[in-house]
């Protein structure tokens, strides 16, 4: 490995850290911040889907490098792929991970928004980087993740599998469904107290008693998803 602590590559989605696993986190900001303030302009002013190697990190320590990049650059950090698993950035602090499997591994990801009339398909899970607009259509075997707005019609878990769940930035369709469950999305009675929420923070749907239930990220209901 390179003497040098942070390492930067570019991927088919992104960018990969590889990290030093032997010096203090602290020294490794720095090394990172140091990194990215001398690249800002090669990479100018963009998105994009961060990959680390190399470090095991817990959520704090992947919130403090992602802080560290946008600080000192002009990157905006939408993913964090760790050890595998990707992670939406405005939800780390919300939640602990997504719950993975084989479906969701092989994610589809989509680089931007879906638009009118279009339709997506997938035989696993499906990330949109952007919106799914009005009367666009989403149909993933596994679970649905929009960091933007869902607008259209998504459909997770195609055809039967009512374990996956949709999370949606911002949430204005009532074209949902989940495995074969679909109808009015609800609050139960004993979270309403607790399902305010702001206009920009993600929500999470899962089917729970038979029925669609939406709930603010922070209120953990995908924390309680097996």
């Amino acid at each position: 490995m390179s003497n040098d602590p942070v390492v930067l590559k570019s991927n088919k989605y992104g960018l990969s850290l590889q990290l030093d696993a032997t010096i203090p986190f602290e020294k490794l900001v720095k090394a990172i911040c140091e990194k990215f303030a001398q690249s800002a302009d090669f990479f100018g002013e963009c998105s994009m889907i961060l990959e680390t190697l190399g470090r095991e990190l817990t959520t704090e320590e992947g919130l403090v490098i992602i802080q560290a990049i946008e600080l000192n650059s002009k990157i905006k950090v939408i993913l964090l792929n760790e050890n595998n698993e990707l992670k939406d950035t405005r939800m780390l602090n919300q939640i602990d991970r997504f719950y993975t499997d084989e479906i969701f591994e092989n994610a589809k990801i989509i680089r931007g928004s879906i638009y009118k009339d279009n339709v997506v398909t997938s035989d696993s899970s499906v990330i949109v980087l952007g919106d799914v607009k009005s009367k666009a259509t989403i149909q993933a075997k596994g679970n649905i993740i929009v960091l933007g707005s869902l607008l259209g019609t998504a459909h997770a878990g195609y055809p039967d599998n009512t374990g996956c769940y949709i999370v949606a930035g911002h949430l204005d369709s009532k074209n949902v469904q989940i495995g074969t469950v679909s109808g009015e999305i609800r609050l139960q009675e004993k979270w309403s107290l607790r399902v305010r929420r702001t206009q920009e923070e993600p929500i999470g749907i899962s089917v729970w008693n038979k029925e669609l239930l939406a709930e603010p990220l922070s209120s953990g209901l995908l924390k309680r998803i097996k």
